[in-house]
């Protein structure tokens, strides 16, 4: 049977690429899970310092599999609650990584498609990539993508795209500011995936791993909780050996040796 996720490494960027190009690489209860998995051993190799979402085949994910949720009306009431819990848990995982991820979608991302895209960081997109919510037309309400994509399209388009499911390219999204990038093409998506993972090897793992879940923690507080919350979140990093060895670094005018968190005594 064919792996749903098959897990490479560019240098330091880890590459898990949805495999069942026949299907339109459906986020069904098993590609979710082998996702899940995925996720976290990438996250946990020290050498990896980015994870990277892609797809095999023209689409990146359709979203959930119709031959399963049809049966959904058939099932007892706590069994159908549980069919999306790994969906769920991906978007947790998501939610709390400790290293940058980047979306490359290279086609359609429809439905859970566009929510796995937009809880990546960074999200690469070619000129083939179309964006899409059409659940509504199906009788379901995208609701457990609400959770992070409330947090990256303007909340007026993404009611747009909820109540009516009609679908927009990558330069929509891009003005929306949805995507970070629009690639011309599969080879310079990968240049630019290239270019990420550059960038995000030589900041400091400590700074990434906390600085990311500190910014959802800020984003979601008040503004005068935030201002309280980051002057105390701040104590770590001050604190900390990272800083001393960036700030020495740079005026030295050398690369920083940085140490990884997992054996750093301040993380």
């Amino acid at each position: 049977m064919t792996e749903p996720v098959l897990a490479s490494r560019r240098g330091p960027l880890a590459v898990l690429t949805l495999n069942r190009p026949d299907e339109r690489n459906p986020l069904d209860r098993e590609m979710s899970a082998a996702l899940l998995a995925a996720m976290a051993d990438a996250m946990a190799d020290p050498d990896v310092r980015a994870v990277a979402i892609a797809a095999e085949g023209p689409a990146f994910c359709a979203g959930g599999d119709l031959r399963q949720m049809k049966e959904l009306g058939e099932m007892p009431a706590e069994q159908a609650y549980a069919w999306p819990e790994d969906i769920v848990a991906l978007h947790k995982a998501a939610l709390d990584a400790p290293k940058p991820m980047i979306a490359l979608v290279d086609g359609p991302a429809y439905a859970g498609g566009m929510g796995l895209a937009g809880m990546c960081d960074v999200l690469l997109a070619t000129e083939r990539a179309r964006f899409a919510m059409p659940e509504v037309r199906m009788g379901l309400f995208p609701m457990i993508i609400v959770a992070h994509l409330a947090r990256a399209v303007p909340r007026k388009l993404l009611l747009d795209l909820m109540l009516t499911g009609r679908p927009i390219d990558a330069a929509e999204a891009y003005r929306a500011g949805f995507v970070n990038r629009v690639c011309d093409g599969t080879g310079e998506l990968w240049k630019a995936a290239d270019e990420y993972a550059g960038w995000f090897a030589a900041t400091s793992p400590l700074a990434a791993r906390l600085g990311r879940r500190a910014f959802t923690l800020l984003a979601d507080l008040p503004a005068g909780q935030a201002l309280d919350a980051a002057q105390f979140l701040n104590l770590t990093f001050f604190l900390g050996s990272d800083l001393a060895e960036g700030a020495t670094a740079f005026l030295e005018k050398r690369p920083p040796a940085w140490v990884q968190p997992e054996e750093n005594p301040d993380a």
